[in-house]
Order: C-alpha cells, then sequence, then structure tokens
C-alpha cells in the first residue's frame, strides 16, 4: 500500500460540500468542509468564485472547518442592486456566518477578499481570531481614483459575442503564464460576473484600505506572488503590518488556484503558530 499525499489523504476525509444559506440580503452559496477549532473563511478575488479555493482546501491538512463563500454578484450568490459597499459585502458575510453558526475565524482573502478581509477585521474584531492577506490591494487616492476610472463598466453580454473574446483577452493580458485550463475558468467566472465585477471593483475603489488597516490588531498573515498584479504594493502591507508574518509563494495572481501547496504551507505554519 502507498502512502496517500495529504492533500489527496485530507480530501477523502474531508470531503468538500457545496451548500446554500439564506441571509437578509439573498442566498449565499458556499463550499466547506467539517473541521473542529476556529473555522478558516476563504474570501475570493474579483471576478473568481469560491471555486478558486477548492485545490487549497484539498492541500491544507489543518483540521479547521474551511468556509469558502461566493461573494454577492459571483459564483452562485445573489445578485445585489445598485452599488454595494465593501462594508454591504462585509455584512453578508456576517450574516452567512451567523447562519454556520461558526465562531471566531481565521480569514483569509485574495485581492478583494483580502480587502474584506481588512473590512471584518475591523468592523467585527470579536468574530475574527487572525487575518490572511494575499496580494492586498492598499492603492493611494489617486490610484483608487484611477482604478475606478478603467474598472467601472461591465464587459456587457453581446449578440455578436464579441465579449466572449474581449473576457478572454483580457484575462490573457494579465495572466500569460497560467495554464489555458486555469484562464478558462476564470473567464466563464467573469461571464458570469459581469455585473458583479464592475460592482466589486467599484467599491474597493471607494474604500480606503490603509485607513482600515491601521485599525486591525489581529494576528496577521501577508502573502504575495512576484508576478501578483499587486506586488508591486507590498511594501505598503509591510510597513502597515510590521509585525506581520510573510509568505512568498508561486501562482502569480491565482495564489491558491496555482499553487495551493505553497499558500497551504504558509497558512498551516501561520496558524500553528497562533497563541491558543
Amino acid at each position: 500500500m502507498t502512502g496517500a499525499r495529504p492533500g489527496r489523504d485530507s480530501e477523502a476525509m474531508r470531503p468538500v460540500r457545496n451548500r446554500y444559506v439564506d441571509v437578509h440580503a439573498g442566498q449565499v452559496h458556499l463550499r466547506e468542509t467539517a473541521g473542529a477549532g476556529a473555522p478558516i473563511l476563504l474570501l475570493h478575488q474579483t471576478a473568481s468564485s469560491s471555486a478558486c479555493y477548492l485545490p487549497l482546501m484539498r492541500a491544507l491538512t489543518l483540521p479547521n472547518r474551511l468556509i469558502a463563500i461566493d461573494t454577492p454578484g459571483f459564483g452562485g450568490s445573489f445578485d445585489p442592486a445598485g452599488a454595494p459597499s465593501i462594508e454591504d459585502y462585509a455584512a453578508v458575510m456576517l450574516d452567512v456566518l451567523d447562519q454556520l453558526q461558526a465562531g471566531p475565524v481565521h480569514v483569509f482573502g485574495h485581492h478583494t477578499g483580502a480587502t474584506l478581509a481588512l473590512a471584518l477585521g475591523a468592523q467585527a474584531p470579536e468574530r475574527v481570531r487572525s487575518v490572511m492577506l494575499a496580494g492586498p490591494v492598499l492603492m493611494t487616492a489617486a490610484e483608487r481614483a484611477a482604478f475606478a476610472e478603467h474598472y467601472n463598466q461591465p464587459i456587457a453580454p453581446r449578440r455578436d459575442g464579441k465579449h466572449l473574446q474581449t473576457n478572454w483577452d483580457y484575462a490573457a493580458a494579465f495572466n500569460p503564464d497560467c495554464s489555458v485550463e486555469l484562464l478558462h475558468d476564470e473567464v466563464v467566472a467573469m461571464l458570469r460576473a459581469w455585473r458583479g465585477r464592475p460592482q466589486a471593483y467599484s467599491a474597493v475603489a471607494r474604500y480606503d484600505e490603509a485607513a482600515t488597516a491601521r485599525g486591525v490588531t489581529h494576528t496577521v498573515l501577508l502573502l504575495t506572488s512576484p508576478d501578483d498584479f499587486f506586488h508591486a504594493h507590498f511594501d505598503r502591507a509591510t510597513a502597515l503590518f510590521p509585525n506581520a508574518h510573510v509568505a512568498v509563494t508561486a501562482g502569480g495572481n491565482f495564489q491558491p488556484t496555482a499553487d495551493p501547496a505553497g499558500v497551504a504551507r504558509a497558512v498551516e505554519h501561520f496558524v500553528a503558530d497562533l497563541p491558543g
């Protein structure tokens, strides 16, 4: 009998389940595993969904319950109306945790998810055990204004189908080295979230992550990849959190999906070193 790899073994022991929960704002889709101890909440980037965390959920060998939520407007979750704020998205996450009867959580967020993780740490510090930020955004006011102007319009469906090529070209231009299968999955996610994508980007552009970060007192893990879109801003994160644990992984803009083993080891070491 050959020895099972940790990721495969944990997948067999703790299958990832899909489920929906009803919250005040609508119905939210999530993926989760059973587990013990403080849950780990996984918040995805724009315009992915909780599916991007499947490789990481299978690679982690921690005993903790894992909860990966589709942000409203993405994956299987409801489509929010109007112009939701980061605070609105965070309130939905807290409602979901209430429905799941989840106690204080370790929050892992990637890109937009990292902004949400900061918001949760600031808005509900008693609900958060630690904060893990992969590719934190941390733009200046001028950068946020430019970001808002560039990403505030949807790539709307067209009868001639040209929006399909536009989405592919956009994703391919920013991710030249990722596998074509991963690129395909992310483009499918973008097509579903054609309304949610500009909503989420606009919410990020209106949110002062740096000001929020100064109010977060939890133990922090910072993760980056040299090819990540926000890697050039990473020194801002380390300056805001001088005592943070720091990890560099592969994976470019898709760290949890493209380098699940590297991210899993960083998370495992971080959680193992936390007091209590």
